[in-house]
């Protein structure tokens, strides 16, 4: 089947050993890419240090190989550099992609929703916690609702869909309470069959990163209700944390 060596594809580009968790996500990620079902979006959250990167780095390099489309996104110019970095072909803010800018009379540019001209596409968005969808009375942004727009966008052509990627430890955008973007609920709302999966294992080449340990230890506590006046951290066997005093702090990020 095109599925099975599509698979032994992205694996074959894969840097690494997929963990079981990548190994699962990646079976749903081909599913959903194969699927006749248009009005899917899939949903892929996983820590910092899980592997989303590589592995969605993997599938766009495969996808080009197949002469399968993909336009990637990202809330921010600097999530869409390093996006860019990791998957090896040019991503785009969000804005720039979904709208198109209109001047009024008054010298005030708004910006109304651009046409999709693309065909049997799909969109990949990272940092996807970042995407609000809370409405503004003085947006110059098409709606407001910055999910909403894109959601209109993507599904507006011919065989487009919506591929989401997200940290739900990440805060959620201003104002609002979760992620609109990574909640199943809100995007059935829009009349979307929701796949997802969400990778917890850190990857073995990521396990000797202090900043990574610390960070899985205080999220773990967290899910545990456990609370402290002082964070516990693990600092000395790793070289790429150390503890500084307040006046080495200064000297050492000046």
């Amino acid at each position: 089947m095109i599925e099975r060596f599509f698979i032994d594809k992205i694996k074959a580009n894969f840097p690494f050993n997929l963990t079981h968790d990548q190994s699962a996500a990646l079976e749903k990620i081909v599913d959903f890419i194969f699927s006749p079902d248009k009005n899917r979006v899939f949903l892929l959250k996983g820590y910092a240090g899980t592997g989303k990167s590589l592995l969605v780095g993997s599938l766009v390099k495969t996808m080009n190989e197949f002469n399968r489309r993909s336009v990637l996104l990202a809330p921010t110019g600097r999530a869409a550099k390093v996006f860019s970095g990791y998957a090896g072909q040019p991503a785009y803010t969000i804005h720039k992609k979904i709208y198109r800018q209109q001047k009024f009379s008054e010298g005030v540019a708004k910006f109304s929703p651009a046409e999709n001209l693309h065909r049997q596409t799909l969109f990949i968005v990272d940092e996807a916690s970042m995407i609000s969808n809370s409405s503004s009375d003085f947006s110059l942004f098409g709606s407001g609702r910055l999910l909403n727009d894109l959601i209109e966008f993507v599904y507006s052509s011919e065989g487009c869909r919506l591929m989401l990627l997200g940290d739900t430890a990440q805060l959620p955008p201003v104002k609002e309470e979760e992620s609109p973007a990574l909640n199943e609920g809100v995007l059935q709302s829009y009349g979307l069959e929701v796949m997802e999966t969400t990778l917890t294992e850190i990857a073995r080449q990521e396990k000797e990163s202090g900043i990574l340990y610390n960070a899985t230890l205080l999220r773990d506590a967290l899910q545990m209700g456990e609370t402290y006046d002082y964070p516990k951290l693990e600092v000395n066997r790793f070289s790429d944390v150390k503890t500084l005093t307040g006046a080495e702090l200064i000297e050492e990020i000046s």
